[in-house]
């Protein structure tokens, strides 16, 4: 059974034009389908600059379950998210992180590890 998943991007316009790229070339994973829309609350996942765009957390509209990745140089202290990527993105690195994601978004509610790793933006 295929799953589809949907990113939204909080960041300046080159960054998510190239999130969309990595989307475009490593997006079809099979069984796991990504793509790529303007915040929405229908975002699985949001990717957030926090070099500049931290302060928009929390997010408005957000529903229960949306991951957000820290999309930074480097690790934001007290992060309140275990996901981040670094900047500028690499292809690898982005796969590593669809792979994370992914996991995270098939594990039942109950289990341990999406209790864990799942954040709520409140």
């Amino acid at each position: 059974m295929t799953s589809n998943y949907v990113i939204s991007v909080i960041a300046e316009e080159h960054d998510k034009a190239l999130i969309k790229s990595l989307l475009a070339s490593f997006g079809d994973r099979g069984d796991n389908q990504w793509s790529y829309r303007e915040h929405s609350p229908d975002s699985d996942v949001i990717v957030v600059d926090f070099e500049l765009h931290a302060q928009k957390l929390p997010l408005q509209g957000a529903k229960a379950g949306h991951i957000v990745v820290a999309y930074s140089q480097q690790a934001p202290t007290n992060s309140p998210t275990p996901f981040m990527i670094p900047k500028p993105v690499r292809g690898r690195d982005f796969v590593k992180l669809l792979e994370r994601l992914e996991d995270v978004l098939k594990a039942d509610d109950e289990d341990e590890f999406a209790k864990t790793q799942r954040r709520i933006v409140f």
